[in-house]
C-alpha cells in the first residue's frame, strides 16, 4: 500500500520551519521518520501537509555545551551509541542506545523524533525524567524550555503546541560524584520493552545519596517517574538493602497493563529487579562502590 498524497515541505531554517507550522494547516512533523513513515504506507495517518525538517543542518549536533548535553533534533540514535562522549561520562544514554530497536532504525531514527512521539514504551523519555531534563521548543513567540515531567501529558500526547518545533533535549552534564544506568526487559531484538528503568544518582563528598532520578518506561500511561522510590534514597548510603527497598517502592508506584507479553504482576516484579539492577551499576560508575563477583 501506498501513502495517500501530501503536501510535501523541506525548510532548511529553524525559523522557516517554525513559519510553515504557524501558517499551514494541520502540519505533520517528519524527522527520522520510523514510526511515521510506516504509518504513511498502511494509511493509518493521513495527514495533508508534511513539514520534512531533514534539511535543517544545523539541528544535527550532540554535544556539550553551557552545562548540558544537548542532542538536536536530527541525532540519530546511533549518534548516541557510537559517540564517545555518551561512552564516556552518560552512562545510562550508553546504555540504552543499543537496546533502541534494531540498527537499520537507530541508523535512521532520532532521539527528538522518539520524545515526540510520546510513546510510554519509548526509552529516552524516562532518561529525560531520570537526569532532570528538559525539551527545547521553537515557536512563533521564539524558545520554550519544558522540564521533562510536564512534556509528557498521555500516551502520544505532549505539552508540545501545534505550532512549535522540538529543536533538542538536553540534560545537565554529570557532576564529579554522579553516575547513571538503564536497564529494560525486552522480547527479542527490534521489540519495545516490556519494562525499563532509568537511574540517576549523585553523591556528596561522605557517599551519601544527595539526589536521586529514576525513570520508568512501558509501565505506566507515559514515561514515569518513581518519586517514591527517590525520596527514599535521597540521604542515605547505598547498600543492597536501600536499593531493594527502593526497588520495592518503584515497582508499587508502577501501573503495568497485562497483555501478550506479561501479566501486570509480572511485570511489577520487573521494575522492582531493574530498578536494584540500574542503582547498582549507577552507584559503580559514581565510585561510591565496588561489587565483586564471586569466584
Amino acid at each position: 500500500m501506498k501513502s495517500a498524497p501530501f503536501e510535501h515541505h523541506q525548510p532548511t531554517s529553524v525559523g522557516e520551519a517554525v513559519s510553515l507550522l504557524e501558517s499551514l494547516d494541520g502540519p505533520t512533523v517528519l524527522s527520522g521518520g520510523q514510526s511515521l513513515v510506516p504509518m504513511l504506507r498502511f494509511r493509518l495517518a493521513n495527514p495533508d501537509v508534511v513539514v520534512d525538517i531533514n534539511g535543517i543542518e544545523e539541528l544535527d549536533y550532540l554535544h556539550e555545551d553551557d552545562g548540558y548535553l544537548k542532542i538536536g533534533a536530527l541525532a540519530r540514535h546511533a549518534d548516541v551509541e557510537h559517540s564517545d562522549l555518551i561512552a564516556e561520562k552518560y552512562g545510562s544514554f550508553a546504555d540504552a542506545a543499543p537496546l533502541v530497536a534494531d540498527p537499520q532504525i537507530r541508523n535512521r531514527g532520532t532521539v527528538v523524533g522518539s520524545v515526540a512521539q510520546a510513546d510510554p514504551k519509548g526509552d529516552w523519555g524516562s532518561l529525560l525524567i531520570a537526569h532532570g531534563g528538559e525539551v527545547v521548543a521553537h515557536g512563533p513567540d521564539g524558545e520554550r524550555v519544558i522540564p521533562a515531567d510536564e512534556f509528557f501529558l498521555l500516551p502520544y500526547d505532549t505539552s508540545l503546541d501545534e505550532d512549535e518545533l522540538i529543536t533538542e533535549v538536553r540534560i545537565p552534564v554529570p557532576s564529579e560524584r554522579e553516575g547513571s544506568a538503564y536497564h529494560k526487559l525486552k522480547r527479542k531484538t527490534g521489540d519495545y520493552a516490556m519494562a525499563g528503568v532509568g537511574v540517576c544518582l549523585r553523591f556528596d563528598d561522605d557517599g551519601v545519596v544527595e539526589s536521586a532520578g529514576i525513570g520508568m518506561t512501558a509501565v505506566d500511561i507515559t514515561n514515569a517517574r518513581a518519586s517514591d522510590a527517590e525520596d527514599h534514597l535521597e540521604g542515605e548510603r547505598p547498600s543492597p538493602d536501600l536499593f531493594e527497598e527502593a526497588g520495592e517502592l518503584a515497582a508499587e508506584q508502577s501501573h503495568p497493563e497485562s497483555d501478550e507479553h506479561g501479566d501486570a504482576a509480572y511485570k511489577e516484579r520487573m521494575v522492582d529487579v531493574l530498578t536494584q539492577r540500574a542503582l547498582g551499576d549507577a552507584a559503580e560508575r559514581a565510585g561510591v562502590v565496588r561489587r565483586t563477583v564471586n569466584p
